[in-house]
């Protein structure tokens, strides 16, 4: 298995959400998992910059996408666009009615902080739904580390996302509910 260390600087990171589904070439996946209910299909994924949530409920398709502003990603349909700074809470209502909230923050933190939240965050990754920790570009630096943890029931699907950036001692947290 081939592992990238490449993250973005979090001054790019951008949060999009986006009316239809993305293209797999676009992005490069480094751990995924799959949702299936019995009224919509979900495709969690970590990549490089962040994390892809895809939803498909009724016929139609939305993404959730952390990623930078210089990805490449389709203009058409985006329902959200937001640079990550501070913290922010957002809802979207979709003509499929699905209703989406978001919560995402920005921490920068002093060194030892940074240092025992991911200490923290590797042994919460053990037990994390989807994790997938990045080789560190430094040996004085650890590895960006990328949590998924998720609760999905007939009627919801809410998504707990977590991702270090360890070379500018930053975190970003998210939380998003899709409800059906």
């Amino acid at each position: 298995m081939s592992v990238r260390s490449a993250r973005p600087k979090v001054n790019d990171l951008i949060f999009r959400l986006i009316g239809r589904s993305i293209h797999p070439e676009l992005y490069t996946t480094c751990a995924s998992v799959e949702i299936l209910q019995k009224d919509y299909a979900a495709t969690l994924r970590v990549c490089e910059t962040g994390h892809i949530a895809s939803i498909q409920h009724k016929g139609h398709a939305v993404c959730e996408i952390l990623t930078s502003f210089q990805n490449p990603l389709p203009s058409q349909k985006r329902l959200l666009e937001k640079p990550v700074r501070g913290c922010r809470s957002e809802s979207v209502r979709l003509e499929s009615g699905l209703y989406y909230q978001v919560s995402y923050q920005l921490e920068e933190l002093d060194y030892v902080i940074f240092k025992n939240v991911h200490e923290e965050y590797l042994m919460d990754a053990q037990r994390a739904d989807l994790a997938y920790h990045f080789i560190s570009e430094s040996r004085l630096t650890p590895g960006a580390l990328s949590i998924i943890d998720y609760e999905a029931n007939q009627n919801s699907l809410l998504i707990h996302a977590f991702h270090t950036f360890p070379d500018e001692l930053a975190v970003v947290k998210t939380q998003s509910l899709f409800e059906f």
